[in-house]
């Protein structure tokens, strides 16, 4: 694959340290991809669901923040 770009490499490329704060689990039974911000919390960063009941779920939406220590996570 050739890529032809104006963009420098970094924003093609990102940095691999962002790759190894994001991880998979389930949130409330919906599988999900999450970014941590902290030790004890972390956002949302995409559903990996097929069920598209999924995605109307307004607690379970990208970019939404949550603490890890919270009763109802799995």
């Amino acid at each position: 694959m050739i890529l032809y770009t104006m963009m420098p490499l970094d924003l093609v490329f990102p940095p691999e340290a962002e790759f190894e704060k994001q991880f998979s689990m389930h949130y409330k039974g919906i599988p999900i991809e999450v970014i941590m911000d902290s030790p004890s919390s972390c956002r949302i960063a995409r559903i990996l669901s097929t069920d598209p009941s999924h995605y109307l779920n307004a607690n379970v939406q990208p970019g939404t923040s949550f603490s890890l220590w919270q009763e109802n996570i799995l």
